[in-house]
């Protein structure tokens, strides 16, 4: 798997943003979503890393990210895009390349229950993050 780009890092937060080449999450790792009223969206953010390896640098792939139940149903894309990372002059042979990338969206308006935030390049399932929705009057 030298030429696959793997997601080293997907994680749920209050808000993200990549600057200079750095992640910066706040409020990130939640697993647990309260809502008072289900039917409006919620602010959210997702951070991502992907690792992509020296053969796999030049190329292009393409990441989405959506929402699945616990029955693996979607429930919306909430990002589809591609990336390239290419080789820098001063690199060194072998190494491998990290693309960040945060997303700050609205939660679509989800029932109570276990959901995932599914991450793919190129079609093929690399990570998962679960969370649960839960209905709150507080």
């Amino acid at each position: 798997m030298d030429d696959v780009p793997q997601i080293d890092i997907l994680m749920l937060a209050d808000y993200a943003e990549v600057v200079g080449g750095k992640l910066y999450i706040m409020g990130g790792a939640w697993d647990r979503l309260a809502v008072r009223d289900p039917s409006q969206p919620m602010r959210f953010a997702i951070g991502v890393s992907v690792l992509v390896p020296w053969n796999a640098t030049n190329h292009t792939f393409g990441l989405r990210l959506t929402i699945e139940d616990s029955d693996s149903v979607t429930h919306g894309t909430l990002v589809e895009t591609s990336f390239v990372a290419g080789r820098p002059p001063d690199l060194k042979p072998g190494s491998d390349q990290r693309v960040l990338l945060a997303i700050n969206s609205l939660m679509p308006s989800l029932g109570p229950g276990e959901y995932a935030i599914v991450a793919a390049i190129d079609g093929a399932e690399r990570r998962r993050v679960s969370f649960a929705v839960i209905h709150t009057t507080a």
